[in-house]
This record gives structure tokens, C-alpha cells and sequence, in this order.
């Protein structure tokens, strides 16, 4: 019986750290709005091509989308994959960095279930006391804007950009997009998510 007992506990155990180790790859923290880093998503990731990350959506039913337009000459640097479960996080940069941490522009892609993708109202309901958030519906998405969001806690991030970052939250099509700009204006962000198209 102590045997049997021991196995469930270790199994058990063994299910808490997995599950854990997933919520920790989110950029959000619990509190929505909120922001930092993964702590290593290097360590469970790997850099791929446009067309792989979209291979590899493809083959998981994942539609994706990206701006078709950058402001302040923001190319595409690098994307970081996890395949299973579906994460990935794509950097784009002035300066032709690649590290997701301290990049310019950071957008992770994360499927959600569809009775987690809020409607523009609930979103609405949530920032109504806020004093820096706000909610937005673009082309019939919700989004959620946090204009000082916390830096997180990754030194380099906060030692470049300060205590506070713009933080953009859009729900498309079964995609829950995060898109951390520490350099942008909200309008630019904004505009941003406006021009996001589907990628093939």
C-alpha cells in the first residue's frame, strides 16, 4: 500500500512540474497585463525559418498571423519555436538584434481555447479602473493595451528600456498575440495590429 501511495505521489508530483514548467513560458504573469519574460525559452525553443513556423502551424491547424507593416525600419530577426505545445515568439529589430529579451519588438503567439478569447465588452469591464490600460476592437478582434506594463524581471530588459513597457494584447482567430514594444507609440502599436493579415 505505502509503495502505491508513493508511486501516485510521485506521479502526481511529476504532472505539477510539467504543468508548471508550461504556464512559465508565458509572457504574461497571472495578473493580465502584466509582463515578462519566459524564464529561458532558448532552453525548450529553437530559432527556425518563417516558412517552418508556418509548416509546423499548418500541420496543427494553427492560422497565423504578423503586421504587413513595421514602423521605424523594424525588420524581422529571428523566431523561436516550441512545436509542442504550439509557442512561438517572433523578434523583430532596427539594430539586427536577435534576442528575444531585448529586442525591439517582441510578439509571442500562443493558441488559446475559444472560451478563453474575451470579447471586446469583458475586455472593457476589465480596464474600466485603470488608469493605463485600455480596450480596443480592430477589425473585429479584441485588444488590450497596457501602456506601462511591468518590465518583468529580466535585468537586461529593464537596464535598456526602464521599469515600464507598451504591451498590446490581440485575440485572432484562435491565436492569443502578445506584442511587447518598449520602443513604440501606442498609435504605432496600434497600427501595428491593424495591419495584421494572414500568413501562408
Amino acid at each position: 500500500m505505502m509503495r502505491k501511495n508513493t508511486k501516485s505521489f510521485m506521479i502526481a508530483m511529476t504532472l505539477a512540474i510539467l504543468l508548471s514548467m508550461f504556464a512559465s513560458l508565458a509572457l504574461n504573469t497571472v495578473e493580465p497585463g502584466n509582463y515578462s519574460q519566459p524564464p529561458d525559452f532558448y532552453a525548450v525553443s529553437r530559432e527556425v525559418s518563417l516558412n517552418e513556423m508556418v509548416e509546423v502551424a499548418n500541420k496543427y491547424n494553427i492560422s497565423l498571423s504578423l503586421p504587413s507593416e513595421f514602423p521605424s525600419n523594424l525588420e524581422l530577426t529571428a523566431i523561436y519555436l516550441m512545436k509542442s505545445p504550439f509557442l512561438a515568439i517572433v523578434v523583430y529589430s532596427a539594430e539586427g538584434n536577435k534576442d528575444y529579451k531585448t529586442a525591439e519588438l517582441g510578439i509571442q503567439i500562443k493558441p488559446v481555447p475559444p472560451d478563453s478569447t474575451p470579447t471586446y465588452l469583458q475586455l472593457e469591464s476589465q480596464v474600466e479602473n485603470s488608469e493605463f490600460e485600455y480596450a480596443l476592437e480592430i477589425n473585429g478582434w479584441p485588444v488590450k493595451v497596457n501602456e506601462k506594463a511591468d518590465s518583468g524581471g529580466d535585468s537586461e530588459f529593464r537596464d535598456k528600456y526602464g521599469e515600464n513597457t507598451l504591451l498590446v494584447r490581440v485575440w485572432i482567430e484562435g491565436n492569443e498575440y502578445t506584442i511587447c514594444a518598449p520602443t513604440l507609440k501606442t498609435d504605432d502599436a496600434v497600427q501595428l495590429v491593424a495591419c495584421m493579415s494572414l500568413i501562408t
